[in-house]
């Protein structure tokens, strides 16, 4: 079935069930798939949308991106959820590229798209496409499972931003990897705080869950203090976070009296998930299992199944159901257990390609392989265990050093609060590492001091050779730190 079939069948079967709880609203299914007919009918008699055009969306979490998602699905066209975070000048490059037809806007981002020339005669107030009376069922051609769904921007922490092209059969492929993992159900209650923007917060729990029946928890943004009452007080099921939100809710007062016990587990979407907050949720009694992929990937590639998820900490578990892992050498050879290389993924799941970008997708794409830029092992177990991304890896005299090694060892440092560890050229070694941090107020570190901590957690090889303090890392729309901007600062400066 598709996205549609999946929502129709809850709407018959359970229409005063509830789809998605969002504040004090609350949408049944019946609700969603009256505001998913409205949302197509707009679309196409108002706004003209046919097969291919694109449905551009700029605002926070809403339970109506569910209805544009289906509305899309249904008449072959693709949907296009644009970073909430960005500058007018990143959006008039975005919309440039994707050229959609319509460009939909929520309450909180009238007045930018009024100050977009690219957005002009298309903006289109979110409200307005729920004002028809007209809710009849129209006939659509079937729709090939192999149509463009989604077009979803990578957060660009390089160059500009690629939009990645996930067709309807990938969509369906993530969302039964997901469902194979984590066995979604009525009944259960599943948080999404992440931003609905990024394929994060859209495929690996809300999709999966809302087809299944589940209800979803619907937050418009991430706070630490109404997530963890959200728990608490809805007795939530589970959740996926980022490191950066586990660690704003471990650093308030509540997490250590929240009840958590209706929490049977949470998802982690992250490359690589500092140990210490993997502890911290496992000493609640909480499994962690950690979800690993890409935009391109769907994202979901490999993951922890919660049997394992106290055995293998920090692993990113095993291939998903309908998905195939290979760990290969640069000049793409397989490799043996234990052997570090770049991470590729096969399957229905994967991208289709890059948005009017030839280039890049043949770089990433080979026989129906994904390379994700990753490096990583499989251990003797099966299990997949995620080391670095390729491009950041420091060669220092020859030898591989991992930053994402030194920066899980250094935030046990008690005055480290993050950390991002880039290469600096070498004129003997090549390069060496330095580690950027944020210390946390009130402490100090040294290099003498931070070098002495690492000794018996490293190899005296993989000591970062410099240390800058600064106010800030920083960071791109999605709130990853931006390494590319931090090796430039830090070369330059030599």
């Amino acid at each position: 079935m598709d996205l549609n079939q999946y929502i129709e069948r809850w709407a018959k079967q359970s229409p005063q069930a509830t789809a998605i709880v969002y504040g004090a609203e609350t949408v049944s299914f019946a609700q969603l798939a009256d505001r998913t007919d409205r949302a197509a009918s707009v679309l196409k008699s108002k706004y003209g949308i046919q097969r291919g055009d694109r449905v551009s969306y700029l605002g926070l979490n809403h339970p109506d991106i569910l209805s544009l998602l289906l509305a899309c699905e249904r008449l072959g066209a693709i949907f296009n959820p644009l970073n909430s975070r960005l500058a007018p000048a990143e959006y008039a490059f975005l919309l440039g590229d994707a050229e959609p037809k319509v460009f939909i806007v929520d309450e909180h981002f009238t007045d930018l798209a009024d100050q977009l020339p690219e957005a002009e005669g298309k903006s289109v107030f979110l409200d307005d496409l729920f004002k028809t009376t007209n809710t009849e069922k129209f006939d659509c051609e079937p729709v090939s499972p192999d149509t463009a769904l989604l077009l979803v921007y990578t957060s660009g922490t390089t160059g500009r931003p690629k939009g990645v092209i996930l067709s309807q059969r990938a969509v369906m492929a993530n969302i039964n990897n997901c469902q194979a993992l984590y066995a979604f159900e009525p009944g259960q209650k599943v948080q999404i705080t992440l931003p609905l923007f990024h394929v994060g917060g859209l495929c690996i729990l809300l999709l999966p869950a809302l087809t299944h029946g589940a209800t979803i928890s619907l937050h418009q943004r991430f706070d630490p203090a109404a997530t963890l009452e959200d728990i608490e007080y809805n007795q939530i099921t589970t959740s996926i976070y980022v490191p950066a939100q586990m660690s704003a809710m471990m650093d308030l007062p509540q997490w250590q009296t929240c009840d958590l016990s209706s929490m049977k587990y949470v998802v982690v979407g992250s490359s690589i998930i500092p140990l210490k907050q993997i502890q911290n949720f496992h000493a609640r009694g909480i499994p962690v299992s950690q979800l690993y992929g890409a935009t391109e990937t769907g994202p979901a590639a490999i993951g922890l199944p919660m049997e394992f998820a106290f055995q293998k900490k920090g692993s990113a578990g095993k291939a998903v159901k309908y998905c195939s892992i290979e760990v290969r050498s640069p000049d793409r050879q397989s490799l043996a257990t234990g052997e570090h290389g770049d991470i590729w993924v096969k399957g229905d799941n994967i991208l289709t390609h890059y948005w009017r970008n030839e280039e890049e997708t043949a770089q990433v794409l080979v026989d129906g392989w994904y390379n994700t830029g990753d490096i990583g092992f499989e251990d003797s177990d099966g299990f997949y265990w995620i080391v670095d991304r390729s491009k950041d890896v420091v060669i220092s005299g020859g030898e591989n050093i991992y930053p994402a090694e030194i920066e899980a060892a250094s935030l046990a440092h008690p005055a480290i609060a993050e950390i991002a560890v880039v290469g600096q050229k070498h004129e003997r070694w090549g390069e060496t590492p330095v580690a950027v941090v944020e210390i946390h107020t009130g402490h100090r570190i040294d290099l003498d001091e931070y070098q002495n901590f690492l000794a018996d957690r490293l190899a005296r090889f993989k000591y970062p050779k410099g240390l800058v303090i600064v106010d800030q890392l920083p960071r791109n729309g999605m709130g990853k730190i931006e390494k590319s901007v931090l090796r430039d600062q830090i070369n330059q400066s030599k």
